[in-house]
């Protein structure tokens, strides 16, 4: 049977709350950054795949504009020109919303990380209070007790 049922104060279930409050909390933020970690990496792979596809990919997209005559030596097109532009302002334009996903994931990961915080600080906090309540009470009931026991409390 617990302490507290004797009216004295069963401080160790409070430690014991507080401990299994602090496992929760490591291992939910241990799981938090794991998450993060592989949102970076894949945030990376990604804009890496990207560019390396595109490096890859310019000297065909050039080549065949100059087998249809639009490119080469003293050759000007407009075509080429604005089709070159598009090609590069799609791929700013993309690569640019990778990264702000990528940065995007990362701040969510880091907003999950500060409510796990306050959630752990305020539950310690609560936990505290409630022991802090019970040993006064506990106190109150001694005290009221005293001119009924004499002076022995």
């Amino acid at each position: 049977m617990a302490l507290s049922g004797y009216g004295v104060p069963d401080t160790g279930a409070y430690e014991q709350e507080a401990s299994d409050l602090t496992y929760r909390y490591n291992t939910d933020r241990s799981t938090n950054a794991y998450g993060r970690f592989l949102s970076q990496q894949r945030g990376s792979r990604d804009l890496g795949d990207m560019s390396r596809n595109f490096n890859r990919g310019l000297p065909n997209y050039k080549a065949r504009f100059g087998q249809r005559g639009l490119a080469g030596p003293g050759i000007r097109s407009g075509a080429m020109q604005r089709s070159m532009g598009n090609m590069l302002g799609d791929y700013a334009r993309d690569y640019g919303r990778v990264q702000q996903d990528a940065t995007q994931e990362a701040q969510q990961y880091d907003l999950s990380s500060a409510q796990m915080d306050a959630a752990y600080n305020s539950g310690l906090a609560s936990i505290e209070q409630r022991k802090q309540n019970e040993i006064a009470n506990a106190a109150l009931a001694l005290e009221a007790l005293r001119p009924y026991l004499g002076s022995s409390l």
